[in-house]
């Protein structure tokens, strides 16, 4: 699976580089083949704070290069980088290094620091929601710990193009691992926007020698000094960064928006002599807004369908009783682990699970009374969580050839 998704990334950038190529031939008349090589196809973009405003760094890569079976010996992906009072003005200033044309259709990651999403990322999406050369379905992460032009810089493992490793990891984790997520522009606009929710946006943080990842060295070597790992889920007050959710809290706060496609947890064996391996294979989410008195109540349904993905239990996994007992356990660690994403929200006075968008749609009078210091009053709206993970039993789960070995 794995190599089927990083196969399927690389060959979106080599379909970019075949349309230009066949642009330059039907377009032989009007635009020569000069123009078309003038160009510079940006893959991502990172935006920094500077004395003067704002430091943005563009990865680009050259299409020749990429195209050609041999290659150069230059590297497949440049990153340009200048200084201005806004992102606008940083971008157009490019022109001033950048030997060709950088064009921005195909961006795939947009990187923010912390330091500007500490200030707000406001202005700093702004230019790219105005823009017509941006389209919308490029990801957004928050450089977590480091400079975003920095993450641009790391020569990664495996692909060629560092904006298309971290592009096809989001992606994969987000499917795999409920702890991150996928956020695109319209969507983290809607956010910010909406009454009674506030934006959720993974992290990517920088791991090892920051100067050792910017050389070729960091993928000689089996394993590599320095590499990039997805790290948390950053959560703001309208658009400023206001603290970061951890690992399970993050997994919680997937659970309850129902973006949870796949993911592993851990669980006790009933008799507590060993662990138990869940993998979620399917979920579901629907919060209910009960309306029947004067301050509203909030039921929370999850369903989950999950397969025993190993197991260390010395319990007979082909005995429904015993199945019955694990769905309980399974039930009550992912219930506890919604509640400390409850808590956390509460604690913060932050609304990034969208609650109060949920009294809104549902009890609009109930919000009218509510909305003015809804963080403030969050914590008077009780929530329930109602729980319901089923397991699913075949031959392969019920047993293990462990038990042949303590014969």
């Amino acid at each position: 699976m794995m190599g089927e998704i990083i196969v399927v990334h690389a060959a979106y950038i080599m379909r970019i580089v075949a349309i230009w190529l066949m642009v330059a031939l039907a377009l032989a008349g009007c635009w020569d083949r000069r123009e078309v090589n003038d160009l510079v196809i940006a893959v991502a973009m990172g935006v920094d704070r500077s004395e003067e405003g704002y430091t943005v760094s563009v990865q680009v890569v050259d299409p020749a290069e990429i195209a050609s079976k041999k290659g150069s010996g230059r590297a497949s992906v440049t990153v340009y980088k200048e200084q201005g009072k806004t992102v606008f003005e940083a971008v157009r200033r490019m022109t001033t290094t950048s030997a060709r044309k950088i064009y921005f259709s195909h961006l795939r990651m947009f990187l923010i620091s912390e330091e500007v999403a500490g200030k707000g990322i406001g202005h700093a999406i702004e230019f790219i929601s105005r823009d017509h050369e941006f389209r919308t379905d490029f990801y957004i992460a928050i450089a977590r710990g480091s400079r975003a032009e920095e993450i641009l810089k790391a020569y990664p493992a495996i692909e060629k193009i560092p904006a298309e490793k971290m592009f096809s990891s989001l992606e994969m984790s987000s499917k795999s691992w409920a702890a991150t997520g996928t956020v695109k522009l319209d969507e983290l606009i809607s956010d910010m926007m909406t009454a009674g929710k506030t934006p959720a946006i993974t992290g990517i943080r920088y791991l090892g020698d920051i100067k050792e990842g910017e050389t070729k060295k960091n993928v000689e070597a089996t394993e590599t000094p320095a590499k990039l790992k997805y790290e948390g889920m950053a959560v703001f007050r309208k658009d400023r960064l206001a603290g970061w959710l951890n690992e399970e809290e993050s997994k919680g706060y997937n659970y309850i928006k129902g973006s949870v496609r796949s993911t592993v947890g851990v669980i006790s064996c009933p008799d507590e002599a060993g662990q138990l391996t869940i993998e979620s294979i399917r979920t579901n989410s629907r919060i209910h807004v009960n309306r029947g008195s004067r301050t509203p109540k909030i039921d929370i349904h999850i369903k989950a369908t999950a397969n025993i993905g190993e197991t260390q239990c010395k319990d007979n996994l082909a005995d429904t009783t015993v199945i019955q007992e694990l769905e309980k356990i399974t039930n009550r660690k992912l219930a506890l682990i919604l509640e400390k994403t409850l808590k956390k929200a509460h604690d913060m006075k932050l609304d990034f699970i969208g609650l109060g968008a949920a009294i809104h749609r549902s009890a609009p009078g109930a919000w009218a009374r509510l909305k003015s210091n809804w963080p403030e009053r969050m914590d008077s709206v009780p929530v329930h969580f109602h729980v319901d993970v089923k397991l699913r039993t075949s031959g392969k789960t019920k047993g293990t050839f462990l038990e042949k070995l303590k014969e």
